[in-house]
């Protein structure tokens, strides 16, 4: 997995994509266990309700957060301390992919924001998700995806060009170059006509979870 999404201290706040609506709004505080620096936190999140975390971590750590939810529709996003839903975001999974690791700027408490997209929203749509947060002193240690053997399964190809359907739209062409299983999920590559450079899914053999752009922007 590419981490384009890795920030530098100095890195600029992207712009926000709001939740929703901000009158359903749950609030939860998330503590590590002692000697622990990660957690996995499940919940769920119907229509147009959002579930925001705050996270106490320090200048100069790390931070990693990654959203597995079984809706596609499903985003999230982060906040330096001082801010939340409503104003601008320091990363958004609508435009960045449903995983973060970032260099943190300030100390305090950080916001990260789960719901569901305008549409799924207004449609009363349902999401499952786990939430994978860490907090490190040094920088989280990339792990590559190494190859196995067996094919693709027909259903995870499937499900995977149904995710970039609602990403890139269901007119644009699409055609799969690379199928493979990694150690942990299998890869999907796909060069859609709208696009310069490839897409990539990820799937865990039940659902797609998640896609990313392997371009730039």
């Amino acid at each position: 997995m590419n981490f384009r999404h890795f920030l530098p201290v100095l890195a600029v706040a992207v712009a926000t994509v709001l939740p929703a609506s901000a009158d359903e709004t749950r609030t939860k505080v998330v503590k590590f266990e002692r000697g622990k620096s990660s957690t996995v936190i499940t919940d769920k999140i119907t229509g147009r309700e959002s579930v925001v975390f705050k996270l106490n971590a320090r200048d100069k750590q790390f931070l990693k957060v990654s959203l597995r939810p079984d809706n596609e529709s499903a985003d999230f996003n982060i906040y330096i301390p001082g801010r939340g839903p409503g104003d601008e975001a320091l990363f958004t999974s609508a435009t960045g992919g449903r995983e973060y690791t970032g260099q943190l700027y300030k100390t305090g408490d950080h916001s990260i924001s789960v719901f569901l997209n305008r549409a799924a929203a207004r449609r009363g749509e349902t999401a499952k998700f786990d939430l994978v947060i860490s907090v490190t002193d040094k920088p989280p240690v990339q792990e590559e995806e190494k190859p196995a053997t067996g094919a693709v399964p027909q259903k995870v190809i499937d499900d995977c060009l149904k995710a970039l359907r609602e990403n890139v739209g269901h007119e644009t062409g699409m055609k799969v170059i690379e199928a493979k299983r990694g150690e942990n999920s299998y890869i999907i590559d796909v060069r859609v006509d709208s696009a310069e450079k490839p897409w990539r899914c990820y799937h865990d053999g039940t659902k797609c979870t998640g896609t990313e752009y392997q371009g730039e922007g």
